[in-house]
């Protein structure tokens, strides 16, 4: 039986703030944590707000390029991932009005794969297009750059 898509997907979280900076959040059958470090009145038990949202883009670039190497029938193996956010602080210090607070975001991707070169290029394309992160982050002007690194999947 195949399962029908919906177009629209509701998306609920709840969160208890116990503290002024430490957020607790659940969501379906999850639970996690968001905290500032103590300089900014946290405890540390979780990362920050937005080293959050910089994991959110990590995993949905992963799971969504995952997503498009099945649906293309080709193998996509990542090895590691690392992001690097450019935070214009100036906003939240109330010390200019920033429009774009990460002007810039740098993923680093190591993956193995069987695609040749042209494939990699479009899947690229096609995978700033879907990866809602991505699509979030550009539209409100962050510019984020994709350095891969391929390398080819080993015969076994």
């Amino acid at each position: 039986m195949e399962i029908k898509k919906k177009p629209l997907i509701s998306v609920r979280l709840e969160a208890h703030c116990p503290t002024m900076s430490l957020t607790e959040i659940r969501t379906r059958n999850h639970s996690f944590v968001i905290d500032e470090p103590p300089y900014r009145h946290g405890t540390d038990v979780g990362p920050t707000p937005l080293e959050t949202m910089l994991g959110a883009l990590m995993s949905c670039t992963h799971v969504i390029a995952a997503r498009i190497a099945h649906e293309r029938g080709v193998t996509l193996e990542f090895a590691k991932m690392s992001c690097h956010g450019l935070l214009d602080h100036r906003g939240i210090d109330k010390e200019a009005d920033v429009p774009v607070p990460f002007p810039k975001i740098e993923l680093d991707i190591t993956a193995k794969t069987d695609m040749d070169s042209a494939t990699l290029e479009d899947f690229k394309v096609e995978l700033e297009q879907r990866c809602p992160m991505s699509v979030i982050l550009r539209q409100a002007g962050s510019e984020i750059v994709q350095n891969w690194t391929f390398q080819p999947v080993v015969a076994k």
